[in-house]
């Protein structure tokens, strides 16, 4: 009887063992573009295509459940309710301590959002307005005055045909000399012939070509304007603006980390708006998911500083010890290197992001 029951017990459990086999891998998926993304009725993405891939390689049947955050998804992975996850999963140390990851599938990072100040005509104008360049013309206007008033002092009385006059007429006429002198125009009208005066001369002349590149050189200075200028250069200025980030996160981590304090916000969509309409100065989270979204909706209102403010790999995630990791990542080490995982790259991220 025992025999029957042990029998009879192997059996279920061999039928048990080969439908969980059969059965579909359920698989976490979260709206992250270029990552993952909705296109119609079907997923798409960076992550979604090599994940179809690897499937395709290894046999697998998969089926999609949808969540409406990483750390839910990861969640769900480490309590065992999905078999992977996938999307734009970074790959930080506190994950790797709750779960397995697959191979590094892209290399990118934390970057920094802002708003963008797009220059023109308008700012150009602004700053022939400004204080520096009032502080420049003045500079100027008082060295030419300077030096009118010395060709004046030494040519009025050897030269009063082209110096004489009144005061004002006889340092108007030096005023006028030493622009034309200055600027290398030298109409030929006035000219010194006292030694003093052409010793001035000369020396004005040598003296010109430093000016007027010191003047050039602040007049461009306040005139021209970046295409694109911001206030934050990078990390180290975000202590002293508003910061946002995505709740849960590894931008909300690594703020947390330094001690910066910001705004955290249940979605990227939500944190994007607040800095784009002034109520945040900053956006701290995955740099290539926001420069494609920024591309995406051609807002030229924003732009993700250059460099990372940290690098990251962005891989699948599964649980600790998951039978998948060795299919996976073998079927992974055979897409990676190829040529057409490049042209993938190159179609979701664009060459500036690779």
């Amino acid at each position: 009887m025992s025999l029957r029951l042990h029998v009879l017990a192997t059996g279920l459990l061999l039928a048990m063992a080969a439908l969980a086999q059969a059965a579909p891998l359920t698989v976490g998926v979260k709206s992250s573009p270029p990552f993952s993304f909705q296109s119609g009725d079907r997923w798409d993405g960076l992550s979604v295509e090599l994940w179809e891939n690897v499937a395709e390689q290894a046999e697998m049947d998969y089926r999609y459940r949808v969540y409406p955050s990483v750390n839910d998804m990861l969640v769900a992975v480490e309590q065992g309710q999905i078999d992977l996850a996938l999307g734009a999963i970074s790959v930080t140390a506190d994950r790797e301590r709750r779960l397995d990851f697959s191979q590094p599938m892209y290399r990118g990072g934390l970057g920094i959002m802002t708003r963008s100040e797009p220059g023109g005509w308008l700012m150009t104008l602004q700053s022939l307005f400004s204080w520096k360049f009032f502080s420049a013309v003045l500079a100027l206007v008082l060295v030419l005055l300077i030096v009118g008033v010395l060709i004046w002092l030494f040519e009025r009385k050897r030269n009063p045909e082209q110096f004489g006059g009144s005061m004002g007429e006889g340092i108007g006429s030096g005023f006028w000399w030493s622009a034309v002198t200055m600027t290398t125009v030298g109409y030929g009208d006035k000219a010194p012939v006292s030694r003093a005066g052409r010793l001035l001369g000369l020396v004005w002349m040598f003296v010109s070509i430093i000016t007027i590149s010191g003047f050039t050189a602040a007049i461009a200075s306040s005139v021209t304007v970046n295409q694109l200028q911001t206030s934050i250069k990078g990390a180290a200025d975000l202590p002293r603006v508003n910061v946002a980030s995505v709740e849960n996160t590894s931008g909300a981590q690594w703020l947390a980390a330094r001690g910066i304090q910001f705004t955290a916000y249940p979605n990227l969509q939500q944190a994007m708006r607040a800095v784009a309409l002034g109520e945040q100065d900053a956006l701290v989270a995955d740099a290539p998911v926001m420069r494609h979204l920024i591309r995406d909706r051609g807002d030229k209102g924003l732009l993700v500083l250059p460099n990372l403010v940290r690098e990251e790999s962005y891989a699948f995630a599964m649980a600790n010890g998951s039978p998948l990791q060795e299919p996976v990542n073998l079927a992974m080490l055979s897409i990676l290197p190829t040529e057409e995982w490049r042209m993938v790259l190159n179609r979701y991220l664009g060459k500036n992001d690779l």
